[in-house]
């Protein structure tokens, strides 16, 4: 190390120039930024459940389609009501990029035995009947209009090439002008919207404060300004690295890569951090910037080195997950911990050579946080048994941990966008719904068979029976709604000259959408679909394997990638602790220090779990991913006080002596990093997004039980064993 150190000192200007060369490529990366709000790109190619999704799309020609949430303080079914909706409808359909649009008032009605158009005119002359035929006749009622009359949805259908951000916008136009009128859009589209406009508010906001959070703590411990910046200086130049990576390899933010300059700021601060601090401490006895250098990569050289590879490990594991954002958060976090490391080790010695020094060291805050912990530390038995407590109660919570398929599980309770989802959900069913199919012989032949016909419609109300369904919608339906407009006879027509009139009169593009040759399509709307629903559900389609072909859809796509991530998160996890131990081994070269600098980990993941139950918070994407992550980032506690333990052995201090040395100099940049990692995290507090809430609830528990565990359970380890040599 001291070899290093004299190299890094001699080159220090080339060490300068290569960083700010990278610096720039950094920054003009930045021309390629993008996000990807789409969740279809969670999954990885040949996903069969992602692959099932896409094949019915394109099988049925179906387009992308967004409901509009319309809601007033008296009746739709008044006149001036009537009119706004009308009038709402035309500007929509207007719209380019739009389709269709259908709503609750239909395109034409049977008046006085004549089949007529509805327009302005009509509802302005004769509203009354019309509302009577919506109420009574009009087969389409039952999904477009609450029972109430105060809300209803309309249906906006787009184009292919539509682009669905400019069709939001140009609802939202137009809902302004929709006098007494209020309306909310909803759907996938709107999900990606909402999650663009969250992401980039995310990006331009948290990062800079994590930043100033994390400054305010490193000033707190070094009292210098100057080395404040400095310790920083690698984290955030490791951030702008990684977005450096990110663009110029042609990949796009996303929901959870958009956190990776969070992640490498707050964690990554650590490795300037402990070699600020040392640095520091050494300049009290040594103004010679070589000797200086020398000294501080001796004592902690190794362990920034050793921290730079556990924690990156943590992150590697999350390459293996199914779930591409999971894969490449590990990719890229991983990156920007060895830019981190790499810059602490190289670039920040290299810019103390150069930049002027104070004359005078001053000296840290925290001593009487570091008499604390030691003081603590000898009360043994106490520290013992508070652990064992919290491995009971999160052991005891662990077994209730569940995980949820919501897809709306990004935003909280009280945001906008979730209560009209619930809206709608509760009055029409779920505006994400699924699709299913059911096999038929003959095309369009099948329509004018009665027998089949009842078949069909009887396995769609038996799929209403199901927890967790509200409706189900197929072609039969459409046929058996017209029939009674025409006949005033309900259910199917038993005439197969009527089923084929009403087919007829269906033109050939909407008849595709529902109908192969062999297979019907199924609209299906949910309410309150669980895990356990997802479950009894599918349980029914292999019952009927026979008949329904498959169901697929949005909701089931979620509840396959929380699957996927419990799945992952274990593979994870074990990787991560092999990964951890292996590098312990190697560089401690001792098993048992090895194992010791596990437990803390140990406990802290175990104490993860219990906090995600304990809490009502579920296992998603991004809380299985912490998990592992705390592996990595936990360990870096381990290593320190570990190390500092060695160090002071080898200078020939007895076990006792190098336990309390070591707790003198290694307390206060750990506590100082668990807590700015931890305060720095916590601008997720902040963020829209109920994920990132749940994250910084996360990272508080895993870096302030890592942390202590490390500085009082690894010391009393130590202690047991009164010889060096045994440890």
């Amino acid at each position: 190390m001291k070899k290093l150190a004299d190299f890094i000192y001699r080159r220090s200007k080339l060490i300068i120039l290569f960083v700010i060369v990278l610096n720039i490529l950094s920054l003009v990366s930045f021309i390629r930024f993008s996000l990807d709000t789409d969740f279809l790109s969670f999954f990885s190619a040949g996903n069969p459940e992602a692959q099932e999704y896409d094949r019915l799309n394109e099988k049925y020609n179906t387009s992308e389609a967004i409901t509009v949430l319309i809601e007033t303080q008296g009746s739709l079914l008044e006149k001036d009501s009537l009119l706004s909706v009308y009038h709402l409808q035309e500007q929509l359909t207007k719209i380019d990029g739009v389709e269709r649009v259908q709503s609750y008032i239909p395109p034409e009605i049977q008046f006085q035995g004549t089949i007529i158009p509805v327009d302005e005119a009509l509802i302005s002359a004769n509203y009354t009947q019309l509302a009577v035929f919506i109420e009574n006749s009009y087969f389409m009622t039952d999904q477009l209009l609450s029972p109430d009359n105060d809300s209803s949805i309309m249906v906006v259908t787009l184009q292919k090439d539509a682009n669905p951000a400019d069709i939001i916008t140009a609802i939202k136009t137009a809902g302004e002008n929709a006098g007494n009128l209020s309306i909310s859009p909803v759907g996938d589209a709107v999900i990606q919207d909402t999650l663009q406009r969250y992401l980039l508010r995310v990006l331009i906001i948290l990062p800079p404060c994590a930043i100033i959070l994390v400054l305010l703590v490193f000033y707190i411990v070094l009292r210098n300004r100057r080395f404040t910046v400095f310790a920083i200086i690698p984290a955030g130049l490791a951030a702008l690295w990684t977005f450096g990576t990110i663009f110029w390899s042609g990949q796009q933010l996303n929901l959870v890569t958009v956190l990776c300059p969070i992640f490498i700021i707050v964690m990554g601060s650590a490795y300037g951090l402990h070699f600020i601090s040392h640095f520091q401490d050494s300049l009290t006895h040594s103004g010679d910037r070589r000797e200086l250098l020398k000294e501080t990569y001796d004592r902690v050289g190794m362990p920034i080195l050793l921290a730079v590879i556990t924690t990156m490990a943590g992150f590697v594991s999350l390459t293996l997950a199914d779930v591409l954002p999971m894969r490449h958060m590990g990719i890229f976090v991983t990156l920007g911990i060895a830019y981190a490391g790499f810059l602490a080790l190289f670039f920040l010695p290299a810019l103390l050579s150069r930049v002027k020094l104070p004359q005078h060291a001053e000296r840290g805050g925290g001593s009487r946080l570091v008499h604390l912990v030691t003081a603590i530390y000898q009360k043994k038995i106490a520290v013992i048994l508070v652990f064992l407590v919290i491995i009971a109660i999160s052991g005891f919570y662990i077994t209730r941990i569940q995980v949820v398929s919501d897809t709306l599980m990004f935003f909280k309770q009280s945001s906008e966008i979730r209560q009209t989802f619930d809206k709608v959900e509760q009055e029409f069913g779920g505006a994400l719904p699924l699709i299913g199919e059911i096999a038929i012989e003959g095309g369009k032949e099948s329509l004018y068979d009665y027998e089949h016909a009842q078949k069909v419609l009887n396995t769609e109300r038996e799929l209403e029976q199901l927890s967790g369904i509200k409706s189900v919608f197929s072609i039969y339906d459409l046929i058996a709604g017209i029939n009674k407009m025409m006949t005033g006879q309900p259910g199917y027509p038993q005439n197969p000259v009527i089923a084929q009139t009403i087919v007829a009169q269906l033109d050939s593009e909407s008849l595709s959408t529902w109908i192969s040759e062999d297979g019907i399509r199924l609209t299906i709307k949910t309410l309150d679909l669980s895990a356990q629903d997802i479950e009894a559900l599918e349980a029914y389609v292999s019952a009927h394997n026979g008949n329904i072909q498959t169901i697929t859809g949005m909701p089931l796509l979620f509840d396959e990638m929380n699957r996927m991530v419990v799945r992952s998160q274990v593979r994870s996890l074990g990787l991560a602790l092999v990964l951890v131990f292996l590098m312990l081994l190697i560089m401690l070269k001792n098993v048992k220090a090895a194992l010791a600098g596990l437990i803390p980990i140990i406990i802290t993941i175990t104490a993860i779990m219990g906090m995600i139950s304990l809490t009502g918070f579920n296992l998603n994407i991004l809380t299985a991913n912490l998990a592992a992550i705390a592996v990595g980032v936990g360990v870096d506690y381990s290593v320190h006080i570990i190390s500092g333990i060695h160090y002071y052995r080898r200078q020939e201090h007895d076990n006792r002596v190098a336990i309390k040395s070591a707790l003198t100099t290694v307390t206060r940049p750990v506590l100082a990093n668990a807590f700015g990692l931890s305060i720095g995290m916590s601008v997720l507090f902040f963020s829209p997004l109920y994920l990132h809430l749940q994250a910084a609830s996360v990272m508080w528990v895993a870096m302030v039980v890592s942390s202590l565990a490390a500085l009082l359970l690894i010391p009393i380890i130590y202690s047991v064993r009164q010889h060096k040599e045994n440890i």
